[in-house]
């Protein structure tokens, strides 16, 4: 019995259409690009794990964090050219003072340079007329109740 089962669902199987790639002959698909509220979005995200990352000294995930962050900068200096490249630029600064805090491993140089950071993404929310998007150095950590509280942030 299990047999001819197993025969049946592989004879509907073969029965569909046969395609040599996703999409049926004939059709295309554009390729997806992100918007930039969703490239700031996610950035936002990494933008507090970066903070926590360095509050609980895992210099590993912080360093990762970053790199993730410059990334997300790139992609949105690439794929939206009409956004304020040179406020994105004053990210540069900020985001090398956090590197040589992680490396250090300097809790207190971690701190100030975050803060450098925030300064500078609030700078270039204003230059693109978007000041009521503000945001902050973190002020407590609410692990518990946010999306990444099922996430181990200590390091190993």
């Amino acid at each position: 019995m299990k047999r001819i089962a197993a025969v049946a669902v592989l004879a509907t199987a073969m029965s569909g259409p046969v395609f040599a790639g996703d999409e049926p002959p004939g059709t295309s698909r554009q390729p997806y690009f992100p918007s930039l509220g969703d490239i700031m979005g996610t950035t936002q995200l990494r933008h507090f794990k970066l903070w926590y990352a360095g509050n609980v000294k895992n210099w590993g995930l912080a360093n990762y964090e970053l790199g993730q962050i410059n990334a997300s900068f790139q992609d949105a200096v690439r794929l939206y050219p009409n956004i304020p490249v040179a406020d994105m630029n004053s990210m540069t600064q900020p985001a090398e003072e956090i590197r040589g805090a992680i490396e250090a491993k300097d809790g207190a140089k971690f701190e100030k340079a975050f803060e450098k950071l925030t300064v500078a993404c609030n700078a270039c929310h204003e230059a693109a007329g978007l000041g009521f998007i503000e945001m902050r150095v973190p002020m407590t950590s609410p692990m518990m109740t946010s999306p990444f509280s099922d996430q181990s942030f200590a390091p190993k």
